[in-house]
Order: structure tokens, then sequence, then C-alpha cells
């Protein structure tokens, strides 16, 4: 597959079709649904699949997960809309100052921790930015930092530096921060080991992983080997019962 500089994506995001997650193995497995809705995500829904979230199923279980968080996490911690990285790296100025408007109204530069979720050429990553409420870049434990953990490394998730980059600087200028733009290019970008997917739940893993963190806040259990395989089919389970409550009660409307 070539590589490609930013998330190229000029017609709606279609988790369904020919992905990187599908082309990447060599078995077929399970695999992420993408949304039916008038925003930017469409595609149908593979109901044989729930491994494979769309937009709007991936939406609608953050959601259900930060009801249950208590309100300190809630106004120390936020996440943005899963549509709007890519949306970003590939609209017109216009849309870009839409969404950099609606990421403004979330200061992300005054929390602890903010989840971006990444759909980008069919697969789901998530990137973490830590400490943001902080200035210290040189400080390395509680100094601001960003991490992108990705259950498929064999598409090279360093590849998406430039347009992370570009990403948060468009979100600090909005904000009209005081400190200098050279701040962004001091934050350092991470890429951990994180447990890799065996098929095309990658949607699932970026799930587990803000469940987990919001859980716990320790990303190091996923790589010292304390990562518990049973515990991720029990969440992987508990989606697929989101996918089917949600289904079904769509369809009762109907």
């Amino acid at each position: 597959m070539p590589r490609r500089s930013h998330c190229q994506s000029n017609a709606p995001i279609d988790l369904d079709g020919e992905d990187e997650c599908k082309s990447k193995r060599s078995r077929t497995s399970r695999t992420p649904t993408a949304k039916s809705s008038n925003r930017i995500a469409s595609s149908k829904r593979d109901k044989t699949n729930q491994d494979k979230l769309d937009t709007h199923i991936f939406d609608l279980y953050i959601e259900d997960l930060w009801k249950h968080i208590d309100e300190d996490k809630k106004s120390a911690y936020a996440y943005l809309d899963s549509l709007w990285f890519n949306s970003y790296i590939n609209a017109s100025d216009e849309k870009k100052s839409k969404i950099l408007k609606w990421a403004k109204s979330l200061k992300i530069f005054s929390r602890q921790y903010v989840f971006v979720p990444i759909a980008c050429w069919g697969h789901w990553s998530l990137l973490v930015l830590c400490h943001f409420d902080e200035t210290d870049c040189s400080d390395t434990k509680k100094g601001p930092r960003m991490l992108l953990l990705d259950s498929l490394n064999q598409t090279d998730p360093t590849r998406l530096q430039s347009d992370i980059r570009r990403f948060i600087r468009g979100i600090y200028e909005t904000e009209e921060r005081e400190e200098s733009v050279h701040f962004i290019n001091k934050i350092r970008l991470e890429f951990p080991k994180v447990p890799q997917q065996n098929g095309e739940e990658c949607g699932i893993y970026v799930l587990y992983f803000i469940h987990s963190f919001l859980h716990s806040k320790k990303l190091a259990e996923f790589h010292d080997g304390s990562f518990d395989p049973e515990e991720f089919e029990n969440f992987r389970k508990d989606v697929h019962s989101f996918q089917v409550k949600r289904s079904t009660a769509v369809e009762d409307q109907d």
C-alpha cells in the first residue's frame, strides 16, 4: 500500500471498505462497523461482524463510558468527536475553522488528559494528550506529552506525526494561548507498546484503552506483562452487547 502523508479522505469515511486492518492481516477475522449518519462518515453496518465499529456506535459507547466516571474526572478529562481529526486534516479552511471552534470549547490546554480518537485509512488509533495544563516540557513525568496508541503497529503510526502536530497547533492558536507557539514543537510525541489486535478489532481496542485509562491511569500495564486478555475479551463482549441493544432500539423505532 502506498504511503500517504495524511489521512486521505475527500469522500465519506468508510470503515467497511478495503482498509488497512483488513489488508495487513493474513486472516479474515472480526471487523470494526461504519457510521450511517448525516455527519461525515457513512456506510452500511456489517451486522455479522461486531468487531468492526462505525463512528456512530464508537461515539455512543464513549458517551456511555463518560456517564460512569466521577465529576472530578469529567472536569479534568475530555474527549474529541471521533471524526474531528480526520475531518480537520482533509477539510477546507472554512470547515477547519468550525472544527477548531468546537475543539476550543473543550479547553484542552486546561485539561489533565484528553482523548483524541483517530480514524484514518479504515483504521482506529488513539491519541492521548497528557498534562496539557502544564507548560514545563522538560518534566518527563508531569510535563505535557502526547501518546499515540495503535493496536496495529504494522500501519506505522509515526506517519501521523506531522498531522497530529498541525492539528494541535491549530487548536493552540485558536485558544490564543500566551505561551510561544514553539511550546507545541517541544511537546513529546511517544508511541508506547500496546497489545496488538488479531483481527479487525482496532476500534474496540481504542475504546478499551480509554476505558482502562479512566479506571487506572496506568498505560504501562499494557506492555509490562500485566495485560489481561480475558479482561479484554469481556470488554469486547460488552461492546458487542451494547451494539445489539442500540441496533434493536433503532429497529424498534423504525
